[in-house]
């Protein structure tokens, strides 16, 4: 059995781990509540952003547009969505699992495969893995701003309309709930234009409805825009799960942290017995001897 100073050691050791893994619970709580308010919040623009292009898509009929171009995938273009820090279970990991999967299908299909990394944990797993990466982004943090995430896909979408690769792609972890969220790899580029309404066909009238300008041109505007606010409500996904995935860790580790503490309690106390109790048989057998 292991002496009463050193298990006394190891108890203030995992003491004070408890108290940091406590206080970035607390933390990741509150980022929490922030990014989800931010993804909750930009939710309803992005959904009514896309019905209102479905509406537009019925009206106008025979529209083209560079980012409706569907070609031949021989170059694709995935984005992969992780965090810059770790202590968050595996958010990181399984991120890196689903890039992982995306690559093997892309080999199988026999496309060339252009890899766009966020988040400094994924950029160290991809060079561990000897993995080429065009970019790798470093700027994302707890609360991505419209304006980092159009730098990045405005550039994107150049590429695209310039035919430097022919599909585009994001793989991030999509926030359903607090106790859900799921690896998702989505498609991007190019657009699917989907009517309102599964029954009325892209081209079909729409009543009594009037565009103004008309619905071509509106759509060539709100096209871009769409794509974009695909990317930002990805990146506020990604976001708010990590929060809740490092949530989720810190508190398991807080937790595992008090059993051990528990545990090392009643090690040092029958440590600190069993100690005593020797001494004091050693004090009753000189006490004997001298008799």
């Amino acid at each position: 059995m292991a002496k009463p100073r050193a298990i006394h050691k190891q108890r203030h050791a995992i003491q004070n781990i408890a108290k940091i893994t406590k206080t970035m619970q607390m933390i990741a709580t509150a980022k929490f509540k922030r990014t989800f308010n931010r993804a909750v919040a930009a939710r309803p623009y992005t959904d009514r952003l896309t019905s209102l292009i479905g509406r537009l898509a019925a009206a106008a009929e025979g529209f083209e547009h560079p980012l409706l171009r569907v070609r031949e995938p021989k170059r694709i273009a995935v984005l992969a969505i992780a965090g810059n820090r770790g202590l968050c279970g595996g958010y990181n990991s399984n991120v890196g699992r689903e890039l992982t999967a995306f690559r093997h299908r892309a080999g199988e299909r026999g496309v060339e495969l252009e890899l766009h990394a966020s988040g400094k944990k994924l950029g160290g797993m991809l060079k561990f893995q000897k993995v080429t990466v065009a970019a790798v982004y470093r700027q994302f943090d707890d609360k991505p701003s419209y304006a980092e995430v159009d730098e990045v896909a405005s550039a994107l979408l150049a590429r695209y309309a310039a035919g430097e690769f022919d599909e585009l792609h994001v793989v991030y972890t999509k926030f359903e709930s607090a106790s859900r969220q799921r690896v998702v790899s989505e498609q991007v580029l190019p657009l699917q234009l989907q009517s309102e309404g599964s029954e009325r066909p892209a081209g079909a009238p729409l009543g009594n409805t009037i565009f103004d300008p008309d619905a071509a041109t509106i759509l060539s505007t709100l096209l871009p825009r769409n794509v974009r606010m695909h990317l930002f409500q990805a990146f506020l996904d990604a976001a708010v799960s990590e929060q809740t995935a490092r949530m989720v860790a810190m508190k398991a580790a807080t937790d595992n942290a008090r059993d051990m503490i528990k545990a090392l309690t009643m090690a040092y106390n029958r440590s600190r017995q069993s100690l005593i109790t020797t001494e004091l048989s050693e004090i009753m057998g000189g006490a004997a001897a001298l008799e």
